[in-house]
């Protein structure tokens, strides 16, 4: 009886340190996602499970083509999936289907291979076509890879960097896309 009381406890001990340990790294390291929607094609597809990175942004800015997870200003309960264009304190223009960026003096369009063939990149409610507009400090602008089906910055506004849960690093699901985020 009393290795039994013994062993119960040693099970119970067990499990909730296990706990605890999967709830730190889920909470602070990394945590696993659901892609929903098409505002990503064709890079990431309706439910695909991801690796959300949350450590290293900590230590590391983001940079213009990450794809990261962001809690959206318009809706607390949900994830969003979008790619970083824009930086802060970059002034940028959408006009004739393309991104514009003036960093520092530097003009430029921004390359984006990671696009459908031919798509255009059109302004929003938020981020006008043919207007510039700087990029506020502690915000970026992220947009969906698939411009024409994409709930993103040009509708809901810049996104400010302490709602970014993290840098999306890898595809979990389904097996025959496994693998690295570029």
């Amino acid at each position: 009886m009393k290795n039994f009381k013994y062993y119960t406890l040693d099970i119970f001990e067990t499990f909730a340190l296990s706990f605890i340990i999967i709830m730190f790294l889920y909470k602070v390291v990394a945590s696993i996602e659901v892609v929903w929607g098409s505002s990503m094609e064709p890079n990431f597809y309706s439910n695909e499970r991801i690796l959300v990175d949350r450590i290293t942004p900590i230590f590391d800015d983001y940079k213009r083509g990450d794809v990261i997870v962001f809690i959206p200003p318009n809706d607390e309960d949900k994830h969003y999936i979008k790619r970083i264009i824009g930086l802060p304190g970059e002034l940028l223009k959408i006009n004739n289907c393309q991104v514009y960026v003036n960093n520092e003096g530097d003009k430029y369009e921004i390359e984006e291979p990671y696009l459908f063939e031919n798509i255009c990149t059109s302004g929003g409610t938020e981020i006008k076509e043919g207007r510039s507009i700087k990029i506020p400090m502690d915000q970026y602008l992220a947009l969906g890879d698939n411009r024409t089906n994409s709930v993103d910055s040009r509708y809901i506004g810049f996104i400010d960097r302490d709602k970014i849960i993290g840098r999306v690093v890898f595809i979990l699901w389904p097996i025959g896309r496994i693998g690295f985020v570029n």
